[in-house]
């Protein structure tokens, strides 16, 4: 008897599994989920938002399999959070028709609310549900609700609390100016940037303990030192390029009066030379007369 009952029990199971399979569950197909802006980071593992901060959520749904070749009529659809909190985009004065394979983008819109989230630690799971109707005019009954449990390729969601997000801004921020290709040379430049180094690392000491106002103000005081350094280095390479201006332009003076007194030297030169030349031509031109002269002097007796 007990084998029989065990025989019926996976005949069931069977039964159930294979009802599951072509359930009309199918007849939709949700691509990939899109969070926008403005949240305080998104990547493959998490999208976190600020407290407040209005939240935006692509859902494309497709009538898919040909299930609901005349059209499938989507009155609903709604993000349930494994905190028990559904976030509804309400269609049902009007209501969507999706074509045979045909693809829709509809945008559930919320705001975030570290209230709902409990806390910035939990990341939230979440399931979308589409509800289909039998009309698109006209009194409407619900036909189905097809639920797209979570999957592994969409980013879990979290909330931060406004003295968190503050903080957790504050040392991406911190984070940038110190990622950033900066050289100092300049000895209260490379000191400030010490400092401002110090009061981040006790930043995130503070942020990790969950004392946020303490984590803000020590991010704060670094981002400051930092500004400083930067002020400090631009204005030591400034004077720095104006000294080095100064010398060449003294060399350049320098030069300058080497080159003429060369070019005074060198007309003096030229001077001379032409006087010399003259000199000589004069002395030419007399040995010309005296010849002369001693050719037509009358010769005696």
């Amino acid at each position: 008897m007990k084998k029989f009952t065990a025989i019926l029990l996976s005949i069931s199971l069977c039964t159930l599994i294979s009802m599951l399979a072509t359930n009309p569950a199918q007849a939709i197909e949700l691509k990939e989920l899109t969070w926008f802006p403005p949240y305080l980071e998104k990547d493959a593992n998490v999208v976190i938002y600020r407290d407040g901060a209005s939240v935006d959520l692509k859902v494309p749904v497709k009538n898919n399999a040909g299930i609901y070749p005349d059209g499938l009529n989507v009155s609903k659809v709604i993000i349930s959070f494994d905190t028990g909190q559904n976030k509804t985009l309400d269609l049902s004065a009007n209501i969507k028709q999706l074509a045979n394979e045909e693809t829709w983008m509809f945008t559930i819109s919320f705001t975030a609310s570290a209230a709902e989230a409990v806390s910035s630690d939990w990341e939230h799971e979440y399931d979308i549900y589409v509800e289909h109707v039998n009309a698109t005019t006209g009194p409407t009954e619900i036909v189905d609700t097809w639920p797209q449990p979570m999957k592994w390729s969409w980013p879990l969601f979290v909330v931060f609390p406004t003295d968190q997000a503050d903080a957790y801004d504050l040392s991406k921020e911190y984070d940038a100016y110190e990622d950033a290709p900066w050289s100092f040379h300049n000895v209260n430049a490379s000191h400030l940037v010490g400092q401002a180094s110090i009061e981040a690392s006790l930043g995130e000491t503070y942020y990790g303990r969950g004392d946020y106002a303490s984590a803000e103000t020590q991010y704060q005081t670094a981002l400051d030192l930092y500004s400083q350094a930067l002020a400090a280095e631009i204005e030591w390479r400034t004077l720095d390029d104006e000294a080095d201006l100064d010398i060449k332009l003294t060399e350049a003076d320098a030069n300058m009066a080497m080159a003429n007194a060369a070019l005074r030297q060198a007309d003096a030169t030229v001077t001379q030379a032409i006087s010399w030349i003259l000199f000589g031509v004069g002395f030419v031109f007399m040995g010309i007369a005296t010849i002369v002269y001693a050719y037509r002097k009358p010769q005696a007796g």
